[in-house]
């Protein structure tokens, strides 16, 4: 059985004690709006009731015990008895075959005996398989940890990568300008010398082939220059460049 709506939950506390007060704020911090605290002396449960005014908590006496859990879909056992208060036969008594009910025991010793867990309509789960449940947890974000700093170092070394490419964006930028210059004007002569009579759709053709070829043609170097991890190999790659094609890139290596 699995609680998603704890508003439309009836649950009840056996126990007024320090954890019962936490399991109240918690409870009503999750939604619940039916709890019943059940407690030995009931002036102790009225006083636990009275450090949350204005929510609608019942309080009974222990000795009420089965009859409030007839009424119940959630149990919390929190006292200090020695021996166990709820066991199978109890149960039985007073729980229809078709009754679901589930049962926490945070208290220590237990107060819930092991056999109910025979019990077909009832879950019980005690502080051990609590404890199991809060390792696993942890287990399962230490693993969700682990992912995202294998993201995040991931993603760190891209962005370092990127950041230390942009360097070369001013040598990339003159040798592109260079060479489309080149382009424009090699295309202005070849137009000129074809004449007027050269159709306008043949010149978009010839304008975007050109553009094709320098494109191809600086693609590769474009690339490997910004491929360069090692500081000083991408810089020589960049002088290297700025020689052989005779670029003005300013004095970034000053």
């Amino acid at each position: 059985m699995k609680l998603v709506n704890l508003t439309a939950c009836r649950v009840a506390i056996l126990g007024a004690g320090k954890m019962s007060r936490l399991l109240v704020q918690h409870l009503l911090s999750k939604g619940a709006e039916q709890i019943c605290i059940l407690n030995r002396s009931l002036g102790r449960a009225e006083e636990l009731a009275k450090h949350f005014p204005g929510q609608p908590i019942k309080t009974c006496l222990l000795s009420e015990i089965m009859t409030v859990i007839t009424e119940s879909d959630l149990v919390f056992t929190s006292t200090s008895a020695t021996e166990p208060i709820l066991d199978r036969a109890k149960l039985e008594m007073v729980l229809e075959p078709s009754r679901l009910l589930m049962l926490i025991d945070i208290s220590v010793p237990r107060n819930v005996h092991a056999d109910v867990n025979t019990l077909t309509n009832v879950q019980a789960f005690n502080v051990d398989d609590l404890k199991a449940v809060v390792a696993q947890n942890q287990e399962s974000r230490r693993k969700m940890a682990q992912e995202a700093e294998g993201l995040l170092e991931e993603e760190t070394e891209a962005f370092d990568v990127w950041w230390r490419s942009l360097e070369t964006i001013t040598t990339i930028s003159c040798l592109r300008n260079k060479v489309e210059t080149i382009r424009e004007q090699e295309l202005e002569k070849a137009l000129s010398r074809l004449g007027s009579e050269f159709g306008e759709k043949h010149q978009e053709v010839i304008e975007a082939l050109t553009k094709g070829i320098v494109n191809k043609i600086l693609h590769d170097p474009m690339v490997q220059l910004r491929a360069q991890q090692d500081v000083e190999a991408r810089r020589r790659c960049m002088q290297t460049l700025q020689m052989l094609f005779n670029l003005d890139a300013g004095e970034q290596f000053s």
